[in-house]
């Protein structure tokens, strides 16, 4: 404890921040989990980043709060029990959310770009073309597809990389093949390692 921490108003303060970044944190964890679980029909749906989505920065606030912890119960210090519950509650919903916002779902509807604003989803039918290219571990597709917006002249084309692991790749070119493939033909293109669709 510093000096500045036997200030009345300022530990009122720092516990009022805790209270709030824990709420925040659950209320984070409660609208990414429901929002996952309410995708209309998803299709297919792996973990995509670094570590394979892996939330590493969460693991380790978690471990250093839990370890924390049990230092302070250990050192008698009980008093400070129910903030570092609240560390390791906000720890728990972070890693919880971060696990489920590094998910990749491909829906009956499109390419959910991010769980959180269904809007951002890419409807198949507003994807006018894309390419692939083999990478290491899988394949990325880049897909370019007409913006929405609320007039014509507002439209524009933009892009949209989506790296697929090998153990997707063969139920989501059946799926592509499905969705895209009757509307393009297959042309070569002058790009070693790539394919493109018209």
């Amino acid at each position: 404890m510093t000096p500045l921490s036997n200030i009345p108003g300022l530990q009122v303060l720092l516990l009022t921040m805790i209270a709030f970044a824990t709420l925040a944190f659950t209320l984070l964890a409660i609208v990414t989990v429901s929002n996952a679980w309410r995708l209309r029909n998803p299709l297919i749906s792996w973990h995509s980043g670094k570590l394979k989505g892996y939330p590493l920065f969460a693991t380790i606030f978690l471990v250093f709060s839990v370890a924390v912890t049990f230092v302070l119960i250990a050192a008698g210090r009980t008093g400070t029990i129910p903030i570092m519950l609240s560390y390791s509650w906000i720890s728990v919903m972070w890693l919880f959310s971060s696990f489920h916002m590094s998910k990749r779902y491909i829906t009956d509807n499109g390419i959910v770009k991010n769980v959180n604003d269904p809007s951002q989803t890419v409807v198949w039918g507003n994807i006018n073309d894309y390419i692939e290219n083999t990478a290491k571990g899988g394949t990325i597709f880049v897909f370019f597809y007409l913006h929405p917006a609320s007039t014509v002249s507002e439209r524009h084309i933009t892009r949209l990389e989506l790296f697929v692991p090998d153990h997707k790749i063969e139920p989501f070119r059946k799926l592509l093949n499905f969705k895209l493939r009757r509307r393009f033909t297959k042309e070569s293109v002058y790009s070693k390692g790539y394919e493109q669709l018209n």
